[in-house]
């Protein structure tokens, strides 16, 4: 076989190989959303969310709120925060956060998932290494961010209801805030009031920052 054909066999060899991966990496990362699925169904109940040790922030911090953008890219909504699972260590079938979206007369839909690690910890644990799950590279948020707290990786996954935006964004054009008073938290207006506050002071605020490629 000459030099041509040996490096076309080689070439072929390894796009097979890399083909073999990509699949395999698709497979598994479906998988997992199939296993956090099953996981989290139950929390479709506040009342079994909260035996799980999942539950608000106390007023007046931030993350007591309904979350909503500032752009008008959506909401997030109510972040039922597990803070026992705040460390290090990411498993795809625990969140540490729970998102509710608010309807018109205050009912919590479960609606996203989201994992959480902070930055130093992370770091300090996994050196060298961007958190990810499913395949998908968690987003940084620096501080001081919108939140009050440290700096930290987290991913979104909309598995509850649909993300015209993407299933791993962490904002959905087609949730809102505007329940929020209904659910008994601060609604659109009272945010916004906050957003012009926080900005005055040079806070910054969207999480939207993603791992940069070199």
């Amino acid at each position: 076989m000459n030099r041509h054909l040996t490096r076309v066999a080689t070439a072929a060899i390894v796009a097979m190989l890399l083909g073999t991966a990509v699949f395999a990496g698709i497979a598994n990362a479906r998988s997992d959303l199939s296993r956090l699925t099953a996981a989290t169904a139950r929390f479709h109940s506040i009342v079994q969310a909260k035996n799980a040790g999942y539950g608000l922030l106390p007023a007046p911090a931030p993350l007591h709120e309904c979350i909503s953008s500032f752009n008008g890219t959506g909401a997030m909504g109510f972040h039922y925060i597990n803070g026992g699972l705040l460390d290090a260590n990411l498993d795809p079938t625990r969140p540490e956060a729970l998102v509710y979206e608010p309807d018109k007369h205050g009912k919590l839909n479960l609606v996203a998932l989201e994992f959480v690690t902070f930055k130093d910890a992370w770091d300090a644990a996994h050196p060298g290494v961007w958190p990810s799950l499913f395949g998908e590279d968690f987003m940084f948020t620096p501080s001081p961010n919108r939140y009050d707290i440290p700096a930290f990786y987290s991913l979104h996954v909309w598995l509850w209801k649909s993300n015209p935006a993407g299933l791993f964004m962490p904002f959905n054009p087609n949730a809102s805030c505007d329940g929020a008073t209904a659910a008994g938290g601060s609604s659109t207006a009272a945010l916004a009031a906050a957003a012009q506050l926080a900005a005055a002071r040079g806070v910054k605020f969207d999480c939207e920052v993603r791992r940069q490629v070199a």
